[in-house]
């Protein structure tokens, strides 16, 4: 991946700024794999001006990034949102604390860089006391998720007298994971353990999630075939559907109409 300099980021700022170019395209034209990376950028100089890019490296203090993480941890704010209220120099930089905060026992440690010193690797603050405290941090945010992952799972039982579809209850896996920050396997997992919680198997669940996003990337083609079958008063077929769809100018396939129309 290419590492952009401060004249790159200027260049792609007023590209999708003034000339509408689109995060997508930029990624591609400056070589950035994931296009979400130019997305935080532009927005970033957008909520402070270039400015923003003059700012020099900053080194963040435990107590700062354990309250950033105990924000993003909350749920109650995106994680990218949070980063730009903090004016963080890139969308990967919280999820990173994250990660290591995870790694390390609930606790914020800053690693020093380089190689150990002559008299071996440092000894780090996780002494048996400390481990001690860590353990307590785990289960009690183990438990946290635990309990916010019944919450969630029961006001969709409680909408209605019968179970949930698994449609519903595969969106909420989705929703968790990405509030909570944990596996699918352990979302699952706690559900399935409850009896008295509707139960979804993992592979029922990654069928369903792929289910859900082929429906939304073909929503507009399934609303226009069923306005073409209201207006025609159900009586065209799917062959006659898709040649309706041609005339109007989208190149589709009869088996696909046919799929999407069932």
């Amino acid at each position: 991946m290419t590492k952009l300099s401060k004249q790159d980021k200027i260049d792609i700022y007023n590209k999708w700024k003034y000339y509408g170019i689109s995060c997508n395209q930029l990624a591609k034209e400056y070589n950035i794999k994931n296009n979400s990376n130019i997305s935080y950028l532009v927005r970033l100089i957008d909520k402070y001006s270039l400015r923003v890019l003059e700012v020099p490296y900053t080194k963040y203090s435990v107590e700062f990034k354990e309250a950033a993480i105990k924000r993003a941890l909350s749920g109650k704010e995106l994680v990218d949102l949070i980063s730009l209220d903090l004016a963080l120099p890139n969308s990967g930089m919280l999820h990173n604390w994250i990660r290591k905060y995870k790694e390390d026992g609930y606790n914020v440690i800053n690693h020093k860089k380089g190689k150990p010193s002559s008299n071996g690797q440092e000894r780090s603050n996780n002494s048996q006391a400390s481990r001690t405290t860590s353990q307590a941090k785990k289960r009690e945010l183990e438990t946290y998720y635990t309990n916010r992952i019944y919450k969630k799972i029961r006001c969709l039982s409680g909408r209605k007298a019968q179970k949930p579809e698994a449609q519903e209850l595969a969106s909420a896996v989705t929703e968790l994971r990405r509030e909570l920050h944990v596996t699918v396997d352990f979302i699952l997992e706690t559900i399935n353990s409850n009896p008295d919680l509707p139960h979804l198997s993992r592979s029922n669940y990654y069928y369903t999630i792929n289910k859900i996003d082929k429906d939304e990337k073909n929503r507009d083609i399934m609303q226009r075939i069923k306005d073409i079958f209201e207006e025609h008063k159900h009586r065209y077929g799917y062959r006659r559907i898709t040649a309706q769809l041609r005339r109007e100018g989208l190149k589709i396939n009869h088996k696909k109409v046919k799929t999407l129309n069932d």
